[in-house]
């Protein structure tokens, strides 16, 4: 045409030439592959018996190329036609593509035709040409198409053929899926999944193991997260995701084979992180994987899913979050260029890196350095922002403010931050402007809230589980209201209760129906879609909330050993131990954790409570396995499951994909050789695997809901119990064992459940809390117990149980001190306390007592001079000195001595007339006296309490404890107690007075409350008891019958007092029906509330007899009386005088028929193996309710007191009366009923006589 026009021909020569070097280079390209036929031949062998490959690889065969390119050697530049006519790359690329599908038919020959493996293997040849395909790198542009090709064709395969036939192939289509993965990620990924698919529909177990350890090794996609682009998109690795749901796909298959796929899955993303976007709604892959029969593996389900920060309903920035964000933007008008970066991804992009972004902002405002926005913004965004100016300068003033606080240390302390606290703070900074201070309040609010969204933060809970509450599950009201206790058991009881009905949802076999109000929408400005709105389903709302109380429980749980004193352990710990035991392993059950071992050793512990003897050799065995059990946990669920594959995987991900909390394990300066497996490895990337493996399966354990808390208990308890053991002999540990510190003290007003029980306070200390239960005028006071007692030798020999018992003590005097509103050891308003003993059955006088502990020579001083009561301090500290010294020994004639002297140079009768410079005086003299002896009494008033305690619990051991119980046939094992009570004064002054009554006459019939006993104005409780003072009678009608001045009686003196006691009196034998009452009281004024009960305890009753022996009445017998006290108990009495032990001895042995009575000034708790060893006494100070009456009457002895006459002279073993010198061994005779003492031994005889009501 164009030379018909006219025109000059075109010039082909240039583009021939081209045309022909590319052939040629072409030919020469595909000659320097292997042939092939030849190629394919040798491969294929057995797969190609009986079948020919014929001309199938003709077109590309050397032969042919070599054909074709001599053929284009042949031609000139001129025969461009001839050139075009030979096929091109292209060309022979589509031969090479139709070979495939041709080698599925072949040539088969005829002889061969009817066997069934010529065309079994057929899908076989077919891959092994892919292959082919797939390592040449001419055919690339195939490569993507070839590789879904293999991915068909070894479908067909695992469908039909057995895991030998097909093994080599799959682990072939592996590698060349490894190769090409970065090429073609997504179908790499698809053909996986095709694949997987397949192989768990064969269900061939061992096709299963390969394909799965395959993918392992196959590798993963990290995140790569790199920044964020200037439409607020985060750089990362598009395939990352699809990689994540490939392979929880093949995790949904079947759950139950996939735990080492599940392993890879949870280390790659642990170790490398992840970015997961609000639009990418995962949330429909984690239910979608709850709709699979998750159970067996569900504790690496919730590894996985912690990893995972998709647990909240709204999708994008919708609400308060998108207010916030707008308003903290707006604040400057969205010229600061950080702050509305934030906003902008925060509503078109948000994703979890969006809280490392507003932590990166405070680092900024703080610091002012900039690089550390670096992975948050683009270049040209970073350059823009300003590290001065108004958009900075006051919040870094701020920031620094903030960092000088205590409690923030680092960013992630401002979540923690109480809003109250925050705004009390922001107010006082007033030099900070108020919009940059509203700005640092937005942004707070921000990352709380972000941190809320994506990170389980346990910020506004209590909103989150209400509006639980309001959307499904209605029993979390019942939560919420146990959240307002401040009981860490009850609370975490409730938390676990509710976790496990929320684990009963995750699992369920039922599926939910999932409300999506999904909303797209496309940012005009930059044309970016993006998604809003909300995602509910009911298992993936169940495993949000379990997260989210997991985090709180785990507080609770970490507070949990604290509501245990593990101090030392004893058997009733074990009791506490079990309970906080059982809620730890119910955590690690909603974790889906059990433990064979754990649960037979909890079996053993728990059965040990109801084993009396069980050793505390055994308690130890039990702990360690428990701790064997922990370790059995940490191995199933964790080591054995990943410690494989943390050795493939760590070198697959590299030091460029680790996480920046791991990097800096890569790194390893350490040398020399290292050990795998009994070979040598590199040691360097030996020690970096095993480093990296430690990080990550700590951390994996620390996540673990419990265990960890749960692994410092067990190893708490077991070092606790390693200490005791090295500590104790068996004996003692033993012993301590069966100690419970929980029931060393009881208050007398607010009784310890466990204790309130005579055997546990005694006699006095649980009849005092039983009058303390009815409001009766107990002072306050608190008992400890006999389980003291009966622990005493090992509390007192280990200093744990000791260092605790006194903290116990020590709160329970604070208790006293709050009670009383005086202060223990205060010199200007004292408390004192009265330390004394209490046994399950009363020994009177027997124990030790010491009065007014709390007092010094300082204290009664400076007490002396703030009270204006110099008396009543001085004569307390004399009391004090004088109960201490006589419980240590010394005698009571060593002070009465004292006191004596000090009335004759003083010139009074009693002691309450010595002027309070007298009595002071007295008071040095018996310190002084108390040292001399080398007696060592505490200045501390807390040594003198404790002191007073130990002598009070050793005083059980005394002697004359032991023969009391000896005569009167008592166990020594009932011990106890120590009855600690705030002192009242009886020594107040004259309108005060203290005394000891019955409830009924002692010689009558007891029905009838008539108030009988003894008081003494102006004194203390043991001047009455021990018989040191004159008394008086009680009521009128005692006086009557006693012969003594009813105008002295307390009914006459003190009326208020009197009718207090006979109303109280009545009530408890009346009413109450109470045994008639032997009543120890103080009353510190005439008026009723100046009343107070000291102790209570049965009257001792003398046996009912109508018989009794009486003198009989010559005419003569009056002349022979020689005086009158007070009859106490049994009646006529004729025998010889006896003052001392030795004295009872002689006569019993050379006289034994003689009734022999002994004789004293007064009776001391030691006197009792006299008075045993006699038949009656008499003594001449004391009344009915004075130690010497009481023992007399207990030990059924013939007893007069008081006969105010008579002088003793111990000493010289004689006495005299009225002139008359009574002497060892001279007849005498006493009438107990009658209080006579006569001269001479006079006949007896039997009368009966009608009681007298």
């Amino acid at each position: 045409e164009q030379k018909a026009a006219g025109e000059n021909p075109l010039d082909l020569a240039p583009a021939a030439r081209l045309f022909k070097r590319i052939l040629t280079l072409n030919y020469q390209y595909w000659l320097a592959e292997d042939d092939p036929l030849a190629w394919f031949t040798s491969e294929c062998g057995s797969l190609c018996d009986g079948w020919q490959a014929g001309r199938l690889f003709n077109a590309i065969s050397h032969q042919q190329i070599r054909s074709h390119l001599a053929g284009l050697g042949s031609l000139s530049v001129d025969e461009l036609e001839q050139m075009l006519a030979l096929p091109g790359h292209l060309d022979i690329v589509r031969l090479y593509k139709q070979v495939p599908e041709k080698l599925v038919e072949g040539e088969v020959d005829a002889a061969d035709q009817a066997k069934p493996a010529v065309h079994r293997f057929a899908e076989n040849r077919k891959l092994l040409f892919l292959f082919r395909i797939m390592d040449t790198a001419g055919l690339a542009l195939i490569h993507e198409e070839s590789l879904r090709e293999i991915n068909r064709s070894l479908v067909q395969l695992i469908r039909e053929q057995t895991f030998e036939e097909i093994e080599s192939f799959l682990l072939t289509t592996f590698k060349l899926l490894k190769v090409n993965v970065r090429k073609y990620p997504h179908t790499s990924m698809q053909c996986i999944q095709v694949l997987g698919t397949e192989v768990f529909n064969r269900g061939n177990s061992r096709l299963v193991e390969t394909f799965l350890w395959e993918t392992v090794r196959f590798g993963f996609q990290y995140a790569n997260v790199c920044g964020v682009d200037e439409d607020w998109q985060p750089l990362t690795n598009p395939a990352h995701l699809p990689n994540i749901r490939v392979w929880l796909n093949l995790v949904m298959q079947e759950p139950k084979w996939c735990s080492t796929l599940f392993s890879a899955l949870i280390i790659n993303v642990k170790l490398s992180g992840t970015c997961i976007k609000d639009t990418d709604l995962f949330q429909r892959d984690i239910t979608r994987l709850l709709n699979h029969p998750v159970g067996p593996v569900y504790n690496l389900v919730k590894q996985f899913a912690k990893l995972i920060p998709v647990y909240y309903n709204e999708i994008g920035a919708e609400g308060v979050l998108r207010d916030v964000s707008t308003e903290l933007d707006e604040t400057h008008s969205r010229k600061d260029l950080l702050i509305h970066f934030l906003r902008k991804q925060s509503h078109v992009e948000s994703n979890n890196l969006i809280v490392d972004f507003i932590e990166a902002i405070f680092s900024f405002w703080l610091t002012r350095d900039k690089t550390l926005l670096t992975t948050h913004l683009p270049e040209e965004i970073i350059r823009q922002i300003q590290t001065t100016g108004p958009y900075i300068d006051e919040l870094n003033r701020l920031m620094q403010e903030i960092f000088k606080l205590p409690k923030i240390r680092k960013v992630s302390d401002l979540l923690m931050w109480d809003d109250g606290e925050i705004a009390a703070f922001l107010a006082d900074c007033r030099e900070i402007a108020g919009p940059e201070r509203r700005r640092f309040e937005l942004l707070l609010r921000m990352y709380k809230l972000l941190d809320q969204k994506y990170n389980l933060g346990t910020q506004e809970l209590r909103f989150q589980l209400q509006q639980a509450a309001n959307s499904g599950f209605p029993e979390v009201e019942t939560l919420l209201a146990a959240l307002d206790s401040d009981d860490t058991f009850t609370i975490l009881t409730a938390l676990l209760d509710q976790l496990e009905s929320l684990k009963k949802i995750t699992l369920a076999k039922e599926e939910f129906e999932a409300k999506e109000d999904i909303y797209y929408k496309r940012h005009v400005a930059v044309d970016i879609p993006s998604v809003y709105g909300r995602y509910r389903e009911r298992k993936f709302d169940a495993l949000s909330l379990t997260f989210r109380l997991e985090n709180l429980a785990n507080l609770y749980l970490e507070k949990l050993p604290a509501t245990v004193n593990l101090t030392f352990i004893t058997r009733a710990t074990f009791i506490r131990i079990i309970k906080r035991l059982r809620l730890y392993l119910r955590a690690l059950a909603i974790d889906g954790i059990s433990s064979r071992r754990l649960e037979t050793y909890m079996a053993l512990l728990e059965t040990s409570s109801d084993i009396k003897r069980f050793s505390f050799t055994q308690y130890l065995d039990i702990f360690r396995g428990l701790s064997e059990g922990v370790k059995d946990i940490i191995y199933t669920y964790y080591t054995n499951i990943h410690q494989n594959n943390l050795s493939i995987l760590i070198p697959q991900i590299g030091l460029e994909n680790l996480l920046p909390k791991y990097k800096s394990l890569w790194n390893d300066a350490d040398s020399g050789p290292a050990v795998d497996n009994g070979q040598a490895v590199d040691p360097i990337v030996s020690r970096r695997i095993m480093r990296l493996s430690e990080s990550f399966l700590r951390d994996l354990i620390a996540g673990t809901f419990g265990l960890q808390h749960l692994d410092n208990f067990i190893t708490r308890i077991q070092q606790t119990l390693e200490r005791q053991k090295e500590l104790l002999d068996e004996l003692q540990l033993d012993l301590l064992m069966t100690y419970n510190p929980e029931n060393a003290i009881s208050f007398l007003h607010q009784p310890n459940d466990n204790t309130n029980n005579l055997i546990h306070l005694g006699n006095k200390g649980y009849n005092l809390s039983q009058l303390a239960a009815d409001d009766k005028p107990i002072p306050p006071g608190f008992v400890i117990t006999t389980e003291i007692f009966r622990c005493w030798s090992v509390i007192k020999e280990f200093h744990l149980a000791r260092d605790l018992f006194m903290r116990q003590a020590r709160h329970a005097l604070t208790g006293l001190e709050q009670k009383i509103g005086r202060r223990f050891g205060d010199p200007e308003n004292p408390l004192l306390l009265s330390v004394r003993s209490g046994a399950a059955i009363s020994m009177p006088g027997m124990m030790a007592t010491i009065h007014n502990v709390g007092m010094n020579a300082e204290i009664a001083a400076e007490f002396a001079l703030t009270s204006g009561n110099e008396y009543l301090a001085w004569d307390n500290y004399r009391r004090f000195l004088q109960s201490w010294a006589m419980t240590t020994g010394i005698e009571r004639d060593v002070f009465q001595a004292l006191m004596d002297e000090a009335k004759n140079r003083h010139g009074v009768q009693v002691k309450r007339e010595f002027s309070s410079g007298q009595m002071k005086e007295l008071a040095l003299k018996y310190q002084k006296t108390v040292r001399s002896l080398g007696i060592g009494i505490p200045e501390d008033p807390w040594l003198q309490l404790m002191g007073a305690v130990e002598m009070v619990l050793n005083s059980w051991n005394a002697v004359k404890t032991r023969e009391y119980r000896t005569l009167m046939d008592i166990s020594e094992s009932w011990g106890t107690a120590v009855i600690v009570q705030t002192m009242v004064f009886g020594n107040l002054s004259k309108d005060a007075g203290s005394g000891v009554l019955f409830t009924a006459h002692p010689y009558r019939k007891v029905s009838r409350v008539a108030l009988w006993g003894d008081f003494a104005p102006a004194d203390q409780g043991e001047d009455i008891v021990s018989g040191l003072v004159t008394t008086y009678p009680v009521s009128i009608e005692q006086a009557e019958i006693d012969g003594r001045a009813a105008d002295l009686t307390l009914e006459k003196r003190f009326p208020q007092i009197y009718e207090a006691l006979l109303t109280m009196s009545r009530e408890l034998v009346y009413q109450k029906g109470w045994n008639p009452q032997e009543i120890e009281f103080t009353f510190e004024g005439p008026e009723a509330k100046n009343l107070f009960i000291l102790q209570t305890r049965d009257m001792i009753t003398i046996k009912k007899k109508e018989s009794f022996s009486v003198f009989v009445d010559s005419g003569e017998l009056s002349r022979h009386i020689l005086g009158k006290g007070i009859g106490v108990s049994g009646s006529a009495l004729a025998g010889r005088a006896v003052f001392t032990a030795a004295n009872i001895r002689q006569l019993r042995s050379e006289d034994p028929q003689s009734a022999l009575i002994l004789i004293r000034q007064d009776t001391v708790p030691e006197d009792i193996k006299e008075i045993s060893l006699a038949d009656g006494l008499l003594t001449s100070r004391g009344g009915q309710t004075s130690h010497a009456a009481v023992v007399a009457t207990r030990l059924e002895k013939t007893c007069v007191v008081g006969c105010n006459a008579l002088k003793v002279v111990e000493t010289g073993e004689y006495c005299e009366i009225n002139g008359q010198v009574i002497r060892m061994g001279d007849p005498v005779s006493i009438d107990g009923r009658k209080g006579l003492f006569l001269l001479g031994r006079h006949p007896v005889k039997n009368e009966v006589h009608i009681l007298p009501i």
